[in-house]
């Protein structure tokens, strides 16, 4: 099944392509390796068909967000699509003592990871000890040690500064709103109150959309290198 976007933004699926998004059971799920980190993709988004996006319409209508939306029965057919590609693949999901979505302000995200539990038999560890940062705080850290990048994206990086500067600094850090070459210079999360004890453990992180992989960089780094647990991820929609 590939999607179709209407004039209205509502977003459906159809079994006679795989256009923008692939979510045919034996082409699925996918791998890949982000940093040392293993990935499992169950859908595949690409650019195939007649517009001019990469799949990224099905994320936002089933975050209903940016004017998108999606009929609950076709958000239904691709969970139990996801369920039966996740079972695919249930071997290489043992082993995990934990599933934890990464944080969002869509529900979608934490629907998914019961689905990836289900599958894994991990259970749920809810992330409530992470916080997206402040816009406040990555400007400071920005400015006080700019991070090294290629000529070419140093004016978009002073631009988005710039625009920082103009919000308020306690506006939450929305990585989805930066282009994505940009969001590798910023960590999206911080650790919030008391942490679970996790270390020594194994845990699978689930994520909606892999883009850059910026969240999931940020979160490893939390729960691998301050909390001492090791880290793989499972993702709804691949990269491109």
């Amino acid at each position: 099944m590939g999607i179709e976007v209407s004039a209205t933004k509502v977003v459906t699926v159809n079994d006679a392509h795989q256009n923008g998004v692939d979510t045919s059971i034996e082409a699925n799920p996918t791998h890949g390796r982000l940093k040392g980190i293993w990935l499992t993709h169950v859908f595949s988004r690409n650019r195939k068909g007649d517009r001019r996006d990469d799949g990224n319409p099905l994320m936002h209508a089933l975050k209903g967000r940016r004017g998108y939306s999606i009929m609950p029965f076709w958000e239904q057919q691709l969970l139990t699509r996801a369920e039966r590609i996740l079972a695919k693949v249930s071997g290489d999901l043992q082993g995990f003592d934990h599933c934890m979505p990464i944080p969002s302000s869509s529900p979608f995200c934490a629907r998914f990871a019961a689905l990836v539990s289900a599958a894994s038999g991990a259970p749920l560890l809810e992330p409530s000890f992470l916080c997206k940062r402040q816009v406040g705080e990555l400007l400071v850290e920005a400015r006080a040690a700019p991070p090294k990048m290629r000529p070419g994206l140093k004016r978009d990086f002073t631009s988005q500064l710039h625009a920082w500067e103009q919000m308020d600094p306690a506006s939450i850090y929305q990585a989805k709103d930066l282009d994505v070459n940009l969001r590798q210079f910023f960590g999206a999360f911080a650790l919030t109150g008391d942490p679970p004890e996790v270390r020594g453990t194994r845990i699978l992180v689930v994520d909606d959309l892999f883009a850059s992989g910026s969240s999931l960089l940020a979160v490893r780094e939390i729960l691998q290198s301050r909390l001492g647990a090791e880290v793989a991820c499972v993702c709804f929609l691949s990269g491109v």
